[in-house]
């Protein structure tokens, strides 16, 4: 690649996980309750990034061109996600506001690590940036050692960033500020979801009918 390709490559990467989405919600959301739990999370999520750096490199989003109902199949699946995803928080959040003394027990999140998994491969951001962008970046005949290094490159930049986010807002100060909102911010961050599968949703039925 390029030094230009480099940078561009580089530059909407880091567009692309900076700009708040289902990933970071997670993150911010778990923060509140458990350090440990949010970096689990933030582990997960770049395993889940990971696999669609792994499937981009190796050129199977090619498949994509070949069978074009894989990808309204894909953004169903995950919008579905999101929303079961979505509404869990939301319960988590309205169950608070109802139990107060229940929020000191709080910090506990199961499977976080599989949480951050999920999360990232139901966003819709996630598939739309690997099957759309990466690929204008990706020499068609980049060797082995070229993709190794793209991904080793988007890999490392990724880890610094979502790992970051876990431990910087699960910090004391973030905690106590942040920690009295802890059942809005469930709230929000499940309509949030919600909302984004909804959209979702609607592109795909939009995207069927213009054919």
């Amino acid at each position: 690649m390029s030094p230009s390709a480099w940078s561009g490559l580089v530059i909407a990467w880091i567009a692309a996980i900076a700009l708040p989405g289902p990933d970071v919600f997670l993150l911010l959301r778990l923060a509140v309750r458990e350090r440990r739990a949010a970096v689990l999370a933030a582990l997960g999520i770049m395993t889940g990034n990971l696999i669609w750096i792994l499937v981009s490199v190796l050129g199977i989003t090619a498949l994509f061109a070949v069978l074009p109902g894989l990808l309204p199949v894909m953004q169903v699946l995950g919008a579905l996600v999101l929303v079961w995803l979505g509404v869990q928080s939301i319960r988590s959040g309205i169950a608070l506001l109802r139990a107060p003394a229940e929020r000191a027990s709080a910090g506990r999140v199961v499977h976080p690590w599989l949480l951050g998994l999920t999360t990232n491969l139901a966003n819709p951001k996630a598939l739309i940036f690997f099957t759309a962008l990466l690929t204008q970046f990706l020499p068609p005949h980049a060797g082995i050692g070229e993709r190794s290094a793209i991904t080793l490159v988007m890999v490392a930049i990724g880890v610094a960033w979502f790992v970051g986010i876990a431990l910087a807002s699960s910090g004391a100060a973030f905690r106590r500020w942040f920690g009295r909102a802890t059942p809005w911010f469930d709230v929000v961050a499940g309509a949030l979801f919600v909302l984004v599968a909804l959209v979702l949703l609607g592109e795909v039925v939009f995207g069927l009918l213009q054919r």
